[in-house]
C-alpha cells in the first residue's frame, strides 16, 4: 500500500470514528470525551481532511445534536477569540474550531444563534463553511437569518477553494426544506467567480457535483469551449459528457433551419464524433442532419452503438440516401476493417433477407474477431426463415472456443430447444468438456421442457464442476417453487428415472424441495 493510500485509509477511519463517538450517547461522555477529543484533533491535523464531503458534515451535524460540550472541556464562546486553525493549545481540550462546530450544531437554538455571531466564527477552519450552509436551512428562523448573513460575509472574502466547498455543500442540501437559501447565496457568488472555481467544480470526483456544476455554468453562461470539449471527450459520467456535448452543439450548430456547418463547427463535430461515449456520438450524429453533412454520418451506420447506427441511417435517409449499399460494401473490405457494428448495421437496414444476404454474411463466420462471429450468427439466426440450422448451431458451439459465440448459438437454440437432439446436447455436456460449453448445453436442455429441466438438475447436483452443481441446486429450488410442473405430467419412463435420481439426490437436496418433487411425481410426499 502506498503512503498516500495509507493516509486515505487512516483519514476515513478517523472520520468514521469521530461520528461513532459522537453517536454513542448511551456511554457516559465523561468517559469518552478524551477519546473523542483525540480523534477530532487527529482528523483536523490530517492532510486529507478536505476529503470529508457534504454527507460527512451532515452526519456530524446530526450526531453532535445532543453532545454536552461541558464534558469535553469546551470553553465559553463569549470568551473565545476567532481562530484560523483547528489545533488546540492543550491536547486534552477541544480546539476553538471544534468547540464552535459543536456549538453551531447544538440542540438549543439560542446556542446555535450565539455561535453564528461574527466575533465567534473560526475563520479559516475547515468546519466553517459546511456548517454555515447547513444552518442556512435551520428550522429556527433567527438561526437561519444569522447563518445566511454569516455565509454571505464569509464568501465575500473567501478564495476559490472555499467557494468550491460552499457550492458543493449547498447543492447537497438543495433538496432539504429551506435548502434553496444557501443555493441562492452561492449562485450569486458563482456568477462572477474566477475560472479556477468552475474548473474545480467541473472536475470534482463526485459525478453529481459535476452534473450540477455544468447545469449552473450553463445557466450563468460561464461555459468555455475547451472545458466543454474536455468533459464531452473524457468525463467518465455519460450524463455529464452528453450535456457538455449538447451545450457545445447548441453554440456551434444552433437549432433552426438547416445550414452548412462552419469550419469551426466542423472541428467541434469531428471531436465529438470521435468520443468513446456513445451518448456523445449520438448527439453529434443527430446534428449532422441540420449541418448538411451526411458524408460524416455514413461511417456511423457501423457504430458499435445501436442508437448511433439508427440515427446515422436517419441522417442519410433525410438526405435521400439509402444506407444499405454502403453497409453491404463494407463487408467487402479487408477482414480487419469489419466490426460487429458493421454486421449489425447491415441487418438493421431492413433488406437483409434471402440466400443472397446469407451468402454475403457466411464467410465472416470464420472471422478472427469473436464479436464479428457472434454478430453474424445472430443475424443468420434471426432471418425469416432462419438461415442457419440447429445442426450448424450445435457445430459452432462445439468448435468455436469463444464464450460469446457459444452464448449466441445457445440463445438461438433455446427457442427450439425441444427439437434439438438430446444426445448431441448430452455430448456437449459430458465431463471433460470446457466449462462454458457445458453451461450453455445445460441452458438449452433446461429450456426443452419441465421434466427435462428437472432431470438435468438432479443429474448435475453432484457434478465435479462446482459452478454447474450450484446452478443445479438453485434451479431445483426454482423448479420446486414454480407452478409449471402442476400443468404437465411425466411419462412412466420419465417418472421412474426421476424417482431414481431423486433418491440419489435426497441427501444433498433441500428436504422441502424433495418432498414437493416427490409429491408431483407420485401424489404423495412420503419416501
Amino acid at each position: 500500500m502506498t503512503a498516500e493510500a495509507d493516509a486515505d485509509a487512516q483519514t476515513i477511519t478517523r472520520s468514521a470514528a469521530a461520528l461513532l463517538l459522537l453517536n454513542e450517547l448511551h456511554y457516559p461522555l465523561a468517559h469518552r470525551g478524551a477519546e473523542l477529543i483525540r480523534v477530532l484533533h487527529e482528523l483536523a491535523d490530517s492532510a486529507e481532511f478536505r476529503a470529508t464531503g457534504p454527507h460527512w458534515w451532515s452526519a456530524f451535524d446530526e450526531h453532535a445534536r445532543h453532545v454536552r460540550r461541558s464534558l469535553l472541556g469546551a470553553t465559553a464562546l463569549a470568551s473565545t477569540a476567532p481562530s484560523t486553525g483547528s489545533t488546540a493549545p492543550d491536547s486534552q481540550e477541544l480546539s476553538p474550531a471544534w468547540d464552535w462546530a459543536l456549538a453551531v450544531c447544538a440542540a438549543d437554538g439560542r446556542t446555535r444563534q450565539r455561535a453564528l455571531a461574527q466575533e465567534t466564527l473560526p475563520l479559516g477552519a475547515r468546519a466553517l463553511i459546511p456548517l454555515l450552509v447547513l444552518r442556512c436551512s435551520d428550522w429556527a428562523a433567527p438561526v437561519r437569518v444569522a447563518a445566511q448573513a454569516a455565509l454571505t460575509d464569509v464568501l465575500a472574502s473567501s478564495g476559490p477553494a472555499e467557494l468550491v466547498q460552499a457550492a458543493v455543500m449547498a447543492w447537497s442540501c438543495e433538496g432539504r426544506q429551506r435548502g434553496e437559501d444557501a443555493v441562492r447565496i452561492v449562485a450569486a457568488c458563482l456568477a462572477g467567480a474566477a475560472p479556477e472555481v468552475w474548473s474545480g467544480l467541473l472536475t470534482d470526483p463526485d459525478h453529481r457535483v459535476r452534473r450540477r456544476a455544468l447545469s449552473a455554468a450553463v445557466d450563468l453562461d460561464r461555459c468555455e469551449t475547451a472545458q466543454l470539449l474536455a468533459l464531452a471527450g473524457s468525463d467518465p459520467d455519460a450524463v455529464v459528457a452528453r450535456h457538455a456535448a449538447e451545450q457545445l452543439l447548441r453554440s456551434f450548430v444552433p437549432p433552426g433551419p438547416d445550414t452548412p456547418a462552419t469550419a469551426q463547427a466542423e472541428t467541434v463535430l469531428r471531436r465529438l464524433l470521435a468520443s468513446r461515449v456513445s451518448a456523445v456520438r449520438a448527439v453529434a450524429v443527430t446534428v449532422l442532419r441540420r449541418a448538411q453533412r451526411p458524408d460524416l454520418a455514413e461511417p456511423f451506420t457501423a457504430d458499435r452503438s445501436r442508437q448511433v447506427r439508427e440515427i446515422a441511417r436517419w441522417v442519410l435517409r433525410s438526405h435521400g440516401q439509402d444506407p444499405a449499399p454502403a453497409c453491404r460494401a463494407r463487408l467487402a473490405r479487408p477482414a480487419g476493417e469489419i466490426t460487429p457494428g458493421a454486421i449489425a448495421g447491415l441487418a438493421e437496414c431492413g433488406d437483409v433477407t434471402g440466400p443472397q444476404a446469407a451468402d454475403l454474411l457466411r464467410p465472416q463466420l470464420t472471422h478472427q474477431c469473436p464479436g464479428v462471429r457472434a454478430a453474424v450468427l445472430r443475424v443468420l439466426g434471426t432471418m425469416r426463415p432462419p438461415a442457419v440450422t440447429a445442426a450448424e448451431l450445435l457445430a459452432v458451439m462445439d468448435r468455436d472456443p469463444a464464450a460469446r459465440v457459444q452464448r449466441t448459438a445457445a440463445t438461438l437454440l433455446e427457442a427450439a430447444a425441444a427439437t434439438v437432439p438430446r444426445q448431441r446436447l448430452n455430448d456437449l455436456l459430458a465431463p471433460g468438456r470446457p466449462a462454458p460449453l457445458r453451461a450453455q448445453a445445460a441452458r438449452i436442455i433446461r429450456a426443452a421442457g419441465t421434466w427435462d429441466r428437472l432431470e438435468l438438475n438432479l443429474r448435475l447436483l453432484h457434478d465435479a464442476d462446482p459452478a454447474l452443481a450450484a446452478a443445479a441446486h438453485r434451479d431445483v429450488r426454482a423448479w420446486a417453487t414454480s407452478a409449471a410442473a402442476a400443468h404437465s405430467r411425466p411419462t412412466d419412463e420419465q417418472r421412474q428415472s426421476l424417482l431414481g435420481l431423486l433418491h440419489d439426490a435426497a441427501t444433498s437436496g433441500d428436504d422441502e424441495d424433495v418432498r414437493i418433487i416427490r409429491f408431483l411425481l407420485t401424489g404423495t410426499g412420503r419416501p
